[in-house]
């Protein structure tokens, strides 16, 4: 009985200590390999029924988009949209999207809502 349980906890401690091979998540998000696409905006404003005031689809955004962008200003949204376009392709490897944010000094979830903004905004057309 002391061996069965002595082999048992060795192939449960061996079992444990094993190393996943899995793929990061970030590496296979489609975000951070290629634009997403936009639904055009309709020309007509929606009115909210209870105020009457129109709401500018456009400028919505959620509370945890908004406190991800807080810290940038207008341009470093830009500069960092612009300069991760290049390096924005099927394929991209995680060790590229480390460098980047590590030379740029922000988070994945952070480049994540610039990248959201700049195709919300069309910046992918140009």
């Amino acid at each position: 009985m002391n061996r069965y349980l002595s082999i048992l906890s060795f192939v449960i401690l061996l079992s444990a200590c094993s190393k996943k091979e899995d793929k990061p998540a970030n590496a296979s998000d489609s975000l951070l390999s290629k634009p997403m696409t936009v639904d055009p905006i309709p020309e007509a404003q929606k009115k909210d029924t209870a105020s009457g005031l129109l709401i500018d689809q456009a400028r919505f955004r959620s509370p945890e988009h908004e406190a991800l962008l807080q810290r940038f200003e207008v341009y470093d949204v830009v500069n960092i949209y612009h300069d991760f376009k290049s390096i924005r392709k099927p394929g991209i490897t995680q060790a590229q999207i480390d460098s980047f944010d590590k030379a740029k000094k922000i988070s994945v979830d952070e480049l994540k809502a610039v990248l959201e903004e700049g195709d919300r905004l069309g910046w992918s057309k140009h």
